[in-house]
This record gives structure tokens, C-alpha cells and sequence, in this order.
């Protein structure tokens, strides 16, 4: 697990102090962590005595400790896929791929459910539990996928659902509109991406609640964040996985549908009456085409 991984995960058996200090290692993650520690110390107004005792707790042996754990992720949340791709065509002659591929992803979903911040978690199911309160969904190449994945789950079962492209005009127009009362979720994977970041702070300049899922090595948007949530990226290939994002996700919406209980079903049959419609519509196009 990275630092910012154990310091979410023991967070409720922290004292109020050791617990400033964690929240000033991922308000600006990982600088903060890389300043001298009475500056670290400074940012969280305590001694930096309690840095060194959350170290401890942490079974993190020294401040040097700790700053080495961080300079070898910067490593890992800045690799090149050609870099990537080297050490994966490596592994790949000691396994099969579907083996591999296997183990991975496993091991990536079960990372993945085992460090999730339950509280952010359940904050989050509430938020999109208020109809009253507009969604918007984003991302970047890749995890824009997952941003459309949720919003076509979300508008099956409540109104009020917006998802954003990446374009800065799509982006643009959307900031014309977002306010306190809206929901930014955003999704932001290594090599992140600026105009993801610009957006989620924009928004949150703006008084929206905004949501982040991104990957352990955290996004830079997670300062702009309301809420956080990771998932592992790694993978049989040289390309992050997006697996586990899906699994979250789903488990977002099944919470969402818990929590929602019967009031989407008329909904949902609503749907189905208006496609059903608009498909006896098409067909009679076609009819009348075709004579």
C-alpha cells in the first residue's frame, strides 16, 4: 500500500493530533511529506515529536524513512508506458498470460476493497442519493470511461444527471452552470490530467461538493477533493488497469440502489416504456421506407 493507502486505513485509530498531521500529508500529497519535518509539523500545528510518533504507530521507522517510501512512488505514479511495457514483457515469460492476468487482477480488486474509506464512501452514496442535488460525471482518456459508466447506471435511477467530455468547451459550459448545490465526481489515473485537475478545482472554487477517484499514488485534484477514493491500477499489461475502478463503481451503484430502495423503480419502467416507444417509432420509419 502507498503511505497516503495506510494513513486513509488507520485513520479512526489516530489521535486528534496524529490526525492533523495525516490530514496535512494528504492535503497535499506527497510534497508536504517531502518538507522537512518541523515544516510538516507547521502545516499541521503540532510538534513534530507527534510526526514521529504517527511514523511509529504508522511501523514506519524514521522521518527518512518515510521520505523514501515517497520518492519511490513519485517514481511509480510518473512511469512511461514504455517504461511499463519493458518490465511487463519481462514478467510475461515466467507466467501464462491468462495465470497472470488472473493473479493481477485479484490481487488488484482485494487491494482495492481492503484500503476503501468507508466513511468517504457512505458520504458519497448520500450525496448521490439527493435528487435534489445535479450530477456530473468526468474524466480523463482512459477513466472518462468510468465517468460515462456511472452516469448511464446514475440516470436509470434518479434525474439531474449530467456527464462532461473532456473538450475544454464541454468542460466550459459545465463550470457555467455548476453551483453549491451540485455533485462533481471526477476520475484521475497517473499521468493525470491537468484540465481533470483544473476542472474539479474550478468546481470547487465554485461551492460544489466534489468527488475523486483515483489511484494510490493520488491524483492532484484529491486537494480539491471533498471526498476521496482509490483503487489499484496494476495489470497484467503495460496499461493501468481499469477493473477495479468498474468494481468500484458497481458497488457505488448498488449501495445507491439500496439506499434508494423502490423509489427508481417507476423509473426504470418509464424507460422502458419511452425506448419501447421510440423503437415502435424507428420500425415504422422503416416501414414507410421501405413501401
Amino acid at each position: 500500500m502507498t503511505l497516503a493507502e495506510v494513513l486513509k486505513r488507520s485513520y479512526e485509530q489516530l489521535s486528534p493530533a496524529e490526525k492533523r498531521v495525516s490530514r496535512a500529508l494528504l492535503a497535499d500529497y506527497p510534497v508536504a511529506g517531502l518538507e522537512p519535518v518541523n515544516r510538516l509539523a507547521e502545516r499541521a500545528n503540532v510538534s513534530a515529536p507527534t510526526v514521529l510518533r504517527l511514523l511509529s504507530k504508522l511501523d514506519i521507522g524514521s522521518y527518512p524513512d518515510m521520505q523514501k517510501l515517497l520518492h519511490g512512488e513519485i517514481a511509480a505514479r510518473t512511469s512511461s508506458p514504455a517504461t511499463m511495457y519493458a518490465r511487463s514483457t519481462t514478467a510475461a515469460s515466467s507466467n501464462g498470460v491468462v495465470e497472470r492476468s488472473q493473479q493481477v487482477m485479484n490481487q488488484g480488486l482485494d487491494a482495492t476493497f481492503s484500503g476503501l474509506a468507508i466513511e468517504d464512501f457512505e458520504a458519497i452514496v448520500a450525496l448521490l442519493s439527493n435528487a435534489k442535488r445535479r450530477v456530473w460525471t468526468t474524466g480523463g482518456r482512459f477513466s472518462i470511461l468510468l465517468a460515462k459508466y456511472l452516469s448511464m447506471h446514475l440516470r436509470h435511477l434518479r434525474p439531474n444527471i449530467n456527464h462532461v467530455e473532456m473538450s475544454q468547451q464541454d468542460r466550459a459550459f459545465a463550470l457555467l452552470d455548476i453551483g453549491p448545490k451540485d455533485v462533481v465526481f471526477a476520475f484521475d489515473y497517473r499521468r493525470y490530467q491537468e484540465s481533470t485537475v483544473a476542472f474539479v478545482r474550478q468546481a470547487k472554487a465554485q461551492k460544489a461538493s466534489t468527488v475523486l477517484i483515483t489511484d494510490p499514488w493520488l491524483s492532484p485534484a484529491a486537494r480539491h477533493s471533498d471526498y476521496l477514493l482509490t483503487n489499484a491500477v496494476v495489470a497484467a499489461s503495460p496499461f493501468d488497469s481499469m477493473t477495479p475502478g468498474f468494481a468500484l463503481v458497481e458497488t457505488l451503484i448498488a449501495s445507491l440502489v439500496d439506499a434508494l430502495g423502490t423509489d427508481p423503480v417507476e423509473r426504470v419502467r418509464r424507460y422502458d416504456d419511452v425506448e419501447e416507444l421510440l423503437h415502435d417509432k424507428n420500425i415504422d420509419g422503416i416501414a414507410a421506407v421501405d413501401e
